[in-house]
């Protein structure tokens, strides 16, 4: 017959698993105000990241990276109503078809999204590292004395 452990006879993580909702918290106020510049889609990130961080951000160190995450996504919003506008397929210096030059600029603004989603932890490994490293600070605080 099984018994179960006492938790002095458990083995594995003594932490548990890192839950998502574990950040700490680095700020409890109200999010910084929309910057004025910015378009409908960046006002729309704006306020979803700042929701989104449940506090995870702060407004003193975390603004620039956050405000350039809006930025972006207004250019990439303005750069893809101008190809719509235009259409996908342009004609070439010398009569081909060609594809918008602006798709050069959709994609690399693209990738300077891809890294900051990585930063601020909106992609599934970027939270999961992030939790990862909630549950090391958290027992680092809850032991501070093995340090």
């Amino acid at each position: 017959m099984s018994r179960a452990k006492s938790p002095a006879q458990r083995t594995g993580n003594p932490n548990g698993a890192a839950t998502p909702d574990a950040a700490p918290v680095v700020y409890e106020g109200r999010a910084p105000r929309v910057p004025s510049h910015l378009k409908a889609q960046g006002r729309e990130v704006w306020r979803a990241v700042w929701q989104a961080g449940s506090g995870a951000y702060s407004p003193e160190t975390d603004r620039n990276v956050i405000l350039r995450y809006a930025e972006l996504h207004d250019r990439r919003a303005d750069l893809l109503d101008l190809i719509h506008k235009e259409g996908l397929s342009v004609v070439g210096s010398t009569g081909q078809p060609a594809i918008h030059p602006a798709m050069r600029f959709v994609e690399s603004t693209e990738r300077e999204l891809r890294a900051i989603e990585t930063a601020i932890g909106f992609t599934p490994e970027a939270r999961m590292r992030l939790g990862i490293v909630a549950a090391e600070a958290r027992r680092v605080a809850a032991s501070p004395a093995d340090f």
